[in-house]
């Protein structure tokens, strides 16, 4: 199945900017931020440059209605403008928050600088321009542009395909949602059938309009499933880079990087190198770490694979610099709000334990704010009250942190998007965000978990574990268990992982590693229920590393990244209704040290 790319990421098709020795406080007046798509060009803000104490500065002039804008990071250089602007919007009852960073690349045109904005994987062109205006009506704040033909009739197809996605996942009821995936395949075979033709048309015909970009890398980053050949690449990137080089290298290199990693994968080392390699070269120490960590990944891989060791070397050596500074970071700013703790249960005799298990994915965006609350409840809630899950999925892309354990679980859940979440069983507050919307998330779950907490139940588990080496041996029971379809489910879940995905989560909690005894877990028999089990964490390496080398033979992980670590290991266990799937007790426990 064809990647799908969004298509509007162009503008104003710019002349090759340079880059002369200006001063840094020569951008006095009104600047209108505008993000530039091939349909259209819409207005974030209009923000004013002062010059004070000697240092420029910026505020917001104008923000749209129904949001509040205040810039929180503004620097200029010889060559770069760095400009970031919070927007805080209500809707409904929450308050959401974002982030608009951009960066932009200082040229001849004294009243325009043209950059991107997004995040460090995934960019949008966008500029600031200068303007006499202070405010804007509505008509003013967005500007249509229309797509070339064979463009909008490939955005048709795509947008078919996204539609009936959308259906796939809304839908709850079984047989509906079977009937939903037949359509969604159907129309995603058309979609591979046809858009790669359109795609080429686009290039050939319109080379000059922005759709050409949009159009080119939709087909490099299927170069693969297309079987494209060197010539084609070469072609491709060129004009890729043609309308990407003027929004700067962070734009051009987070957009190509891949691109090139695809390009790496079909065997298209030289295009694949000839794709990043300018825009690698070309990158500041001003420019954003995180993107430069993307951009520098793709470039030490092509090297890599291009038989240039020594270079891919001195690459490395500089990403392991970057590498920690963004660990620190982040640990320093994640989760981005004060957890707020558990005040504790107000009824007497309530010991039911709050499970929540969360089914997210490191290539997955939207799990963001998912994963940071989560982050959040470890912080706020004891173990004894809530146990926190986190299985990994390969959704949208291949996860390296999957296993069949936790492919398993999907399916017993019925899963087929993520984030997704369960509370005892039931699936409630799904969905995600950006990392704005965390704090909103950790509410949200946290106004599921708190109403659990009251519940009262005869089940009780008790256990322990002990450990020699690799050798995990769990001593489990369970008592006041009542019912046939009751079953004891163990999981060993690691609790701090780092890996970077494309979402950029840079540590995982309470990861799913196995689970002893198989996803179906063991009947409990009777009231008072024992149960051993055991784990070689050895096997659980040799397992995982033959599970993900045969999933990678049909579909490649974006990265080489496989941690293994298993240390601060804990064992989970639930008791569990097949039949109504509801978790009517669990219970947390440490894991000795490995010696």
């Amino acid at each position: 199945m064809l990647r799908r790319v969004p298509f509007a990421l162009a503008g104003l098709v710019l002349a090759a900017l340079i880059t002369p020795t200006r001063a840094a406080d020569d951008l006095s007046g009104n600047w209108q931020l505008v993000t530039s798509t091939a349909a259209a060009d819409s207005t974030v803000c209009v923000v004013k440059v002062e010059t004070k104490d000697g240092k420029p500065t910026a505020s917001v002039a104008f923000a749209p209605e129904n949001v509040q804008a205040k810039v929180t990071d503004f620097r200029v250089t010889d060559t770069r403008v760095v400009l970031t602007v919070k927007q805080t919007r209500t809707v409904g009852k929450q308050t959401l928050t974002s982030e608009i960073a951009f960066v932009g690349v200082r040229g001849t045109d004294a009243k325009l600088v043209a950059g991107s904005i997004g995040t460090d994987t995934a960019r949008t062109r966008a500029k600031l321009v200068a303007t006499t205006k202070d405010a804007l009506e509505k008509d003013e704040l967005v500007t249509r542009h229309p797509l070339v033909e064979p463009m909008a009739k490939a955005a048709q197809f795509n947008t078919k395909v996204l539609l009936a996605q959308n259906k796939v996942q809304l839908e709850k009821d079984a047989t509906k949602r079977a009937e939903l995936i037949k359509d969604l395949t159907a129309a995603r075979k058309e979609a591979d059938e046809k858009v790669p033709g359109l795609y080429r048309e686009v290039v050939e015909k319109h080379p000059h309009f922005p759709a050409a970009y949009d159009a080119a890398v939709g087909l490099l980053r299927n170069a693969t499933v297309l079987k494209m050949t060197a010539e084609e690449a070469q072609s491709l990137v060129k004009v890729a880079q043609k309308h990407a080089d003027p929004y700067g290298p962070v734009f051009g290199g987070v957009a190509l990087a891949p691109v090139a990693d695809e390009l790496v994968r079909a065997g298209l080392e030289a295009a694949a190198l000839v794709a990043v390699e300018p825009s690698a070269k070309k990158l500041s120490p001003d420019d954003p770490a995180g993107a430069r960590v993307t951009v520098l990944t793709a470039y030490q891989n092509a090297l890599a694979k291009a038989g240039k060791a020594d270079a891919a070397k001195a690459v490395s050596a500089e990403l392991a610099k970057l590498e920690s500074v963004l660990d620190a970071d982040y640990l320093k700013a994640v989760p981005p709000f004060k957890p707020t703790a558990f005040a504790g249960r107000k009824t007497n005799g309530a010991n039911t334990v709050a499970v929540l298990e969360l089914f997210t994915g490191a290539q997955c965006p939207p799990c963001v704010a998912a994963d940071v609350a989560f982050d959040g409840l470890l912080k706020a809630y004891k173990p004894s009250e809530l146990v926190l899950i986190q299985y990994h999925v390969h959704i949208p892309g291949p996860d390296p942190l999957t296993n069949p354990d936790t492919v398993a679980r999907g399916r017993y859940y019925g899963i087929t998007s993520a984030p997704s979440s369960f509370f005892n069983g039931t699936r409630a507050a799904s969905g995600g965000g950006a990392m704005g919307a965390s704090e909103a998330k950790f509410k949200q779950y946290a106004e599921v978990i708190d109403p659990i907490l009251e519940k009262t139940t005869d089940v009780k588990v008790s256990g322990k574990v002990a450990r020699a080496g690799d050798k995990l041996d769990i001593g489990l029971e369970v008592t006041g268990a009542d019912g046939e379809d009751l079953k004891l489910r163990v999981l060993v879940v690691e609790e701090n992982v780092r890996y970077v995905g494309s979402n950029r989560v840079r540590f995982h909690h309470h990861v799913v590693r196995a689970m002893p005894g198989g996803a179906d877990g063991v009947a409990v028999k009777d009231k008072t229920f024992k149960h051993a089990a055991s784990a070689d964490l050895g096997d659980v390496r040799k397992a995982l590393t033959k599970y993900l080398d045969d999933y990678a033979a049909t579909r490649p992980f974006p990265k080489a990244d496989r941690p293994m670590e298993m240390k601060d290991l804990k064992v989970i266990a639930l008791v569990q209704n097949d039949k109504t799937k509801e978790i009517v007790q669990a219970a947390q426990f440490d894991v000795p040290a490995g010696r």
